[in-house]
Formats: C-alpha cells, sequence, structure tokens
C-alpha cells in the first residue's frame, strides 16, 4: 500500500502541489477522541456507514500510513504541558503520508482550550529533513513563514528530535459535508534508534496492543444528529488522549 501527500495527504490538507515552498495551512477546528477494541471499531464504523464516504487516496484495505517525528524541549515540556491540561499548547513535529512519501509536513499544531489550529509547509522529505537538522543546530534561512515559526521555537525551547509515531489510518468524510472527518488509527507503534521518515514504515514498537484503535471525530462547528446518535450507542468514552504522550512512556523517556 503507497499514498503520497498529494493523495493520502490532501484528504488532511488542502491539495497543495509539490513543487510549493512555504505553504501556510491553517486550521480551526474541534476533536474528540475514542480508545475501542478493534471490534468495536468495527461496530461504530458499520454504523455510520450509510452516511460517510471513505477516503479514496487510502490503500486496497482502507487504510493508509502515517509517520510523524515529534520535537520537544530537553525537559519534554510539550509533553508535560498535555498532561497538565494547559488551555493553550503548541507542538512541532514533521509528518509523511504513505509507505514512501516523497513530501514530508512540517508542521505546528496548536490547541486553545477544545480548538485546533495547524500551520504547515511542504517539502520533499529529504530536504525537510536537512531542514529540520540545520534548524535544531541553530541554522535557518529566513522566509518561510512557518519555518520561520519553528526555528523561533526551536532555538527558544532548545528542540530536539524525540520520538517518532507511526500508524494506519482509515479515513471517512460525512457524505454531505466536508467539515466533518472521522479517523480510525491502528497499528500504533514508536521508535527512538531511528528518526529517519524514510525506510521501512513498519519498524517500530506497539505503544497500545494492536487490537486497540483510535477513532477521532474532528469537526468544524457542531456534530450532526446521526453521529451523536452512533457514538452514544456504542457507549463510547471521550478521552484527552495524545499520540505522542503515550509514545514517550513507552519509550521510557519519562518516570
Amino acid at each position: 500500500m503507497s499514498a503520497t501527500p498529494s493523495s493520502a495527504g490532501s484528504s488532511e490538507v488542502a491539495r497543495v502541489a509539490p513543487a510549493k515552498r512555504g505553504v501556510e495551512l491553517r486550521f480551526d477546528r474541534y476533536e474528540l477522541k475514542y480508545v475501542l477494541h478493534h471490534r468495536q471499531a468495527k461496530a461504530v464504523l458499520d454504523t455510520i456507514a450509510p452516511y460517510v464516504k471513505a477516503d479514496a487516496n487510502a490503500g486496497a484495505d482502507g487504510f493508509y500510513k502515517v509517520t510523524s517525528l515529534y520535537l520537544d524541549s530537553p525537559g519534554l515540556d510539550a509533553y508535560w504541558e498535555k498532561l497538565d491540561g494547559e488551555k493553550f499548547r503548541r507542538k512541532v513535529r514533521v509528518r509523511t503520508y504513505g509507505a514512501d512519501a516523497p513530501d514530508a509536513f512540517i508542521e505546528i499544531k496548536q490547541r486553545l482550550n477544545l480548538g485546533v489550529a495547524k500551520r504547515r509547509t511542504i517539502l520533499p522529505v529529504a530536504e525537510a529533513e536537512a531542514r529540520l537538522r540545520a534548524i535544531c543546530a541553530g541554522k535557518h534561512e529566513p522566509g518561510d513563514a512557518v519555518l520561520d515559526e519553528v526555528y523561533v521555537l526551536a532555538k527558544r525551547e532548545r528542540l530536539k528530535p524525540v520520538v517518532v509515531v507511526s500508524y494506519n489510518r482509515a479515513a471517512y468524510f460525512d457524505a454531505w459535508r466536508r467539515d466533518l472527518r472521522i479517523t480510525l488509527d491502528r497499528n500504533l507503534k514508536w521508535r527512538t534508534h531511528d528518526f529517519s521518515l524514510r525506510g521501512d514504515p513498519t519498524r517500530g514498537k506497539w505503544f497500545m496492543p494492536p487490537e486497540w484503535c483510535v477513532l477521532e471525530v474532528k469537526f468544524d462547528r457542531i456534530l450532526p444528529s446521526w453521529l451523536c446518535t452512533a457514538l452514544n450507542s456504542h457507549d463510547l468514552e471521550l478521552q484527552r488522549m495524545s499520540k505522542y504522550c503515550r509514545a514517550v512512556e513507552a519509550a521510557g523517556l519519562v518516570k
């Protein structure tokens, strides 16, 4: 299975030509997260099937690979801000879509209360990794709004690569609205021995048992009544869950 940012990635962000540089993309929306067993996940998907359309850019099995390299300070400030429930927080990550993605998104994810905003710039994977190494070493050529902000954050917080998180994602859209997106992530893994976004996408260790999944609901305004009914009918419990935090804990980076 292989999906590129111009396909699978374009479902997560606006469709952007890979050759374009310095793209700033903003998303102001809400996210709800649930952790559930794969059997319960299948039941939920069966319930919402009449109301959604699957992401056409996924592989034959309905999933595509997502790989993210997270940066944090020496004291893991981003980790502790999440655990402490800070109302305003930001984290920096580099993300690819697909098992052999040619491009990567350098991203700042910002949360204010329940709202989420993302700013991204797209570069070829090798260039993105090189720019990130340079930024962490205190070197940067200004001109890209997102990278300029990453550089300021990296210098102030002494950011460095901490952990890579990867998983398989299935994505669904409301059949009538494009502002509602439902994702199901499985095979959630971490690694710290190799920060490269290229190579074998299956490497790493599970930070959640393989039979468990993460369901996320992302929307701009309000949830449709059919989705509220579906979530309630399966007794799903809303959770303040962070894949990054789970990976940090599984890697033994905090006591």
